[in-house]
């Protein structure tokens, strides 16, 4: 009989299998990032008008092509590409209320990162090892959590990283299935052209078929133009991206700063792999750290793409990592018994659901609330059954983004979609907000008679319009307050929505 040696991380690999170990610590961090995913309460602003623009294409059955939700710019031209999450969000929330969004929004989440890990299981990094990084680059994602349409394209971008991982193995089974996640992801989000950023350089520097990929790549850009906007839709995505009022006035576009402890992580992570890299002096394939370069630049540049770099920074970090943990946790027969591991770790998947929204209220005296509390949902109750205040209505930002649904009579300032509005607009809003010396003549500008405020957001302006005679109190409670006029002005100031 003939045996051969293996390896100790293959032999440890084979054992980790037949024990189901790498299901069980798999499962504990499933267990903390749905957990943390199910609790994550319903941001209003990339929710809502997506909602409002669903019923519009319904009523319509087509796509807008106007403003048509604020008084500002109505009848202006508009682009809508996030047509399909619209509707998607509209059905969903139609179907099941917030607690099958939750559901949806933690599928997605959970599917990407459990992509991931498979990503990482092919370069055979040990599950603790796994455990570790994704555990790194949860605390840090969360962030880029909230229900909004760019949720619906994490699976496509894990699955696709996995896809382009086995090319290089020689496995192209999944990279044909690129070109129709292509199709998807550009009706779903403008952040479509990530696909080719992950594949053109695997095409110059990966070891796979080059010619299938080339192929791929090939299909995938045709399969792009697939959408009701054709190629109009790579234009008015480059416009998106140019956009003054986007970039000048959105928080989420300006390059991260070291303000918060998850954006110590993201830069602690990102300064630890150049320094890892000059002790393990490990072999990484170049095209890992090309993307590393790429995605890292765009993270640096702009804080919403970070949520593209961390996997690519997993990737270098685990395999970074492998060489150092490796001798020290992933030993063989931690978990040795197989059939606890399986019922341990079904167990711990399953919990989780219990935090859902809708859910976790029924058990959980204290749960935390659903909505963000930057949600009007009573005032906009009330609003809604006093159509009579006549008069255009300025609202805080946070507010009007759940307004545009649940108050679609009354058109608003402003919306969540920055590009429909110039750059002097934004500038009238801040005075607004503010109260500076000319916020009643802006209001009169625009022909404003009622104002949604936050008392901890706006309380210059909550001051200034509480010492003018010219507004008076005609409804409050411990949530909101609004003031009226005799001339048909208000104000509705709101300090938190439980």
């Amino acid at each position: 009989m003939i045996r051969l040696k293996l390896p100790r991380y293959e032999r440890d690999f084979i054992m980790e299998k037949q024990s189901h170990s790498g299901f069980l610590v798999f499962s504990t961090f499933m267990l903390i990032t749905i957990s943390i995913a199910a609790l994550i309460p319903l941001y209003p602003n990339d929710f809502w008008p997506y909602l409002r623009i669903g019923q519009e294409i319904l009523k319509t059955g087509s796509l807008p092509t106007i403003e048509f939700m604020t008084f500002t710019q109505f009848g202006n031209p508009a682009v809508y590409l996030y047509w399909l999450p619209s509707l998607l969000f509209l059905k969903i929330y139609t179907l099941g209320g917030v607690t099958l969004v939750g559901i949806v929004s933690v599928l997605c989440i959970s599917c990407f990162y459990s992509l991931l890990w498979l990503c990482l299981r092919e370069f055979k990094v040990g599950p603790l090892t796994s455990w570790v990084v994704l555990l790194s680059v949860v605390l840090v994602g969360v962030n880029y959590w909230s229900t909004r349409p760019q949720i619906f394209t994490y699976p496509l971008f894990g699955f696709i990283i996995l896809a382009i991982l086995r090319w290089h193995k020689g496995d192209n089974r999944l990279l044909w299935i690129v070109p129709v996640l292509a199709v998807l992801w550009a009706n779903l989000h403008g952040s479509f052209i990530v696909i080719f950023f992950l594949t053109l350089p695997a095409l110059l520097f990966g070891e796979g078929n080059r010619k299938k990929m080339a192929i791929v790549i090939g299909l995938a850009l045709l399969a792009t133009l697939i959408n009701p906007y054709g190629v109009g839709l790579w234009s008015n995505m480059l416009a998106m991206v140019n956009n003054t009022s986007i970039k000048l006035y959105s928080l989420e576009w300006r390059p991260p700063a070291n303000q918060s402890w998850q954006e110590n992580i993201f830069f602690a992570t990102l300064l630890l792999i150049p320094v890892l890299t000059a002790f393990t002096r490990p072999k990484i394939q170049t095209v890992y750290w090309i993307w590393f370069l790429g995605f890292g630049w765009m993270a640096l540049s702009s804080a919403r793409y970070i949520a593209w770099f961390l996997p690519v920074e997993a990737i270098l970090l685990a395999l970074l990592l492998k060489p150092i943990f490796d001798p020290f946790i992933e030993r063989s027969n931690r978990f040795p018994n197989a059939a606890i591991n399986r019922v341990v770790g079904v167990i711990l998947l399953i919990f989780p659901l219990c935090l859902l929204p809708g859910i976790r209220g029924l058990w959980w005296q204290q749960a935390p609330s659903v909505y963000k509390e930057t949600t009007p949902i009573q005032a906009t109750a009330w609003l809604k059954q006093n159509p009579q205040l006549p008069g255009e209505l300025w609202s805080d930002y946070s507010y009007s983004t759940y307004l545009a649904y649940a108050l679609p009579e009354r058109k608003l300032f402003m919306t969540n979609r920055f590009e429909d509005f110039p750059p002097s607009q934004f500038l009238d809003d801040n005075h607004i907000a503010n109260a500076y010396s000319d916020w009643e003549t802006l209001l009169d500008k625009y022909g404003v008679n009622i104002l949604m405020t936050g008392i901890k957001i706006e309380p210059g302006l909550i001051k200034a319009v509480s010492a003018s005679a010219d507004w008076k109190e005609v409804y409050a409670d411990t949530q909101t307050l609004y003031l009226l006029t005799s001339f048909l002005r208000g104000v509705l100031k709101i300090g938190h929505v439980c």
